[in-house]
């Protein structure tokens, strides 16, 4: 049995259900690109995977029999996905998508620390790994009272 490579955890939100054009298409992203765990699904209606902290992707096919029920409990179609990240984990994770050919959009680093690597998803969904902020974010004295004139 081939041994998989060492590389970082992703940990993403409870539940995200993302309505795909091929389901099977993206499995191979987010199983061999990302690789979260397949925990079930036909791969022609519908993947479910591990994102992590027990939460869920669910990949459902956008022309399926299922589409109507996915979008019953999403408020539209995700643009975007957001994968917490540690630290040290950062660079791992830069260097295995980049040996796999997948392009990154843009690797930035934030004014208040943390850092975040955009790539895309085989249907052009922005999906972000992102590291936690090192600064707190400089508070703001509250606004004053304005006086009442007299």
């Amino acid at each position: 049995m081939k041994k998989r490579p060492a590389i970082p955890r992703l940990d993403g939100g409870p539940q995200t259900i993302l309505l795909v054009e091929e389901v099977a298409r993206s499995v191979v992203f987010y199983r061999d690109q990302l690789r979260l765990d397949l925990k079930d699904g036909d791969t022609d209606r519908y993947a479910e995977f591990d994102s992590g902290d027990g939460g869920a992707l669910l990949l459902v096919n956008r022309e399926g029999t299922l589409a109507p029920l996915a979008t019953q409990g999403t408020a539209g179609t995700a643009n975007a996905l957001t994968f917490l990240v540690e630290d040290d984990g950062y660079e791992a994770w830069k260097k295995w998508l980049v040996k796999r050919g997948v392009e990154i959009d843009r690797d930035a680093k934030w004014i208040h620390g943390g850092r975040s690597l955009f790539v895309r998803d085989p249907d052009g969904r922005r999906i972000e790994f992102k590291t936690a902020a090192q600064v707190k974010a400089p508070s703001r004295p509250p606004m004053p009272i304005a006086k009442k004139p007299d």
